[in-house]
């Protein structure tokens, strides 16, 4: 029996990595956005669109109007667009915008879909009292949220601790980053029926326990291992042993292929996204110097490669260019350039959708967690032979300041 759904895959025309092709796709779609782009952002995609539902611009990393700056800064950075303002000055307006109308209607601190994504940038661009003051309330403030993942929760806005104290070293962060490790810490608790250590997510009037990236198990360990040096040194060997003992329960396994299920107690149930599935596993150990758990993440990798592109498109997400980000990242750790073939394989077969797309609406999909603004990403990633990770996560920002470009990553900042 397979570890994915073949229904929600579909099979595409080999086309041969070319780094010309991309690069042209790449120059051509931030023409394009900077053309479309009006100080109301850009249009809502059909895909993100809410059926009898109006939403307004949206301002936010996950496909609001913040996300792909962080993409156009880097195409800027690689001299494929010039930026009509600084990053500073656009991060300041956006969230100006978000404050007045905030995506889902009311604000939030949430990091993906909040106040806290935005502010961060606002705040490393442009440091000033006020936005490290706000920042700092959104962070603490949503210390207790009870949903307990990555895009709403605690691990979520410890993001923001973590981006702020890597870029000033100032133990306020550092504080707030421990004080909302305490509380999901104090959740994570051993489940009998799983025989490891889970964490309960409460959202919608439901209790469940998940395991992807994007709302579960894997998503708040990323947040863990993401600030370690920050953890005590038992609960750093702690960590280490959890999530070994994870990886190893969690995964369903069949012979030299696995994949995550979304659900604990779930198996049979096979997604292979970000937000659930194998790809999102991959990524959220990016920060998990565990040498114990590569083997089982090459079986994950091998089944990412079997089902092959999305039917949902391009997302990052739950789309094509997260399965290849997931490649590209197990390039990193293993060494092993058959990874970066495969990434750069699915890469191509994500921008034969993106033009399909295209062709079919007659604009690009100015989203970064679910649209082209991310396969931006991936292609840049691909080109370069390296993974960066995701961006809203791994990398936040490309500094465009009058001819001083700066890139503004995890590796960027003293050790």
């Amino acid at each position: 029996m397979p570890l994915y759904d073949p229904t929600r895959h579909v099979s595409l025309p080999a086309r041969p990595w070319d780094p010309a092709a991309v690069r042209a796709w790449l120059r051509r779609f931030a023409a394009d956005a900077l053309r479309t782009w009006t100080p109301q952002g850009w249009p809502l995609h059909p895909h993100d669109a809410i059926e009898g539902e109006r939403l307004p611009p949206l301002r936010t990393l996950y496909f609001g109007e913040a996300g792909v700056w962080i993409a156009l800064g880097r195409l800027a950075a690689a001299g494929d667009c010039a930026l009509p303002t600084t990053l500073a000055e656009t991060y300041a307006r956006i969230l100006e915008a978000y404050r007045a109308a905030p995506d889902t209607g009311t604000a939030t601190a949430s990091w993906l879909l909040g106040e806290s994504g935005v502010r961060t940038l606002a705040a490393l661009t442009r440091p000033t009292p006020a936005n490290a003051d706000a920042l700092a309330a959104l962070i603490e403030g949503n210390r207790e949220n009870p949903t307990n993942e990555a895009l709403w929760g605690a691990p979520a806005t410890m993001n923001a601790a973590w981006w702020l104290h890597r870029a000033t070293r100032e133990a306020r962060w550092a504080a707030l980053w421990r004080a909302s490790a305490d509380v999901l810490w104090s959740r994570w608790t051993f489940d009998e029926g799983a025989g490891t250590w889970l964490w309960e997510q409460v959202m919608d009037g439901q209790r469940l326990a998940y395991l992807g990236a994007g709302h579960g198990w894997a998503g708040n360990v990323d947040a863990l291992w993401r600030g370690a040096a920050l953890l005590s040194e038992g609960r750093r060997a702690a960590l280490l042993e959890r999530t070994i003992d994870g990886v190893a329960r969690l995964l369903e396994v069949e012979g030299d292929r696995a994949n995550l299920p979304p659900l604990a107690g779930r198996r049979g149930l096979h997604l292979v996204q970000w937000c659930h599935g194998g790809p999102g596993l991959i990524l959220a150990l990016r920060h998990a110097p565990l040498p114990e758990v590569t083997p089982a993440l090459l079986k994950v990798a091998a089944t990412i490669v079997d089902a092959g592109p999305l039917t949902k498109g391009v997302a990052l997400c739950h789309g094509s260019a997260g399965s290849g980000a997931a490649l590209l990242e197990l390039h990193r750790r293993s060494g092993d350039r058959r990874w970066l073939g495969h990434a750069r394989e699915l890469a191509m077969a994500a921008l034969t959708q993106a033009e399909a797309a295209f062709a079919e609406h007659g604009r690009w999909h100015m989203s970064l967690w679910t649209g082209d603004a991310g396969l931006a990403w991936l292609l840049m990633d691909c080109l370069e032979g390296v993974s960066r990770g995701l961006p809203g996560l791994d990398a936040l920002d490309w500094r465009c300041e009058r001819g001083t470009v700066a890139p503004l990553d995890a590796t960027t900042w003293p050790s």
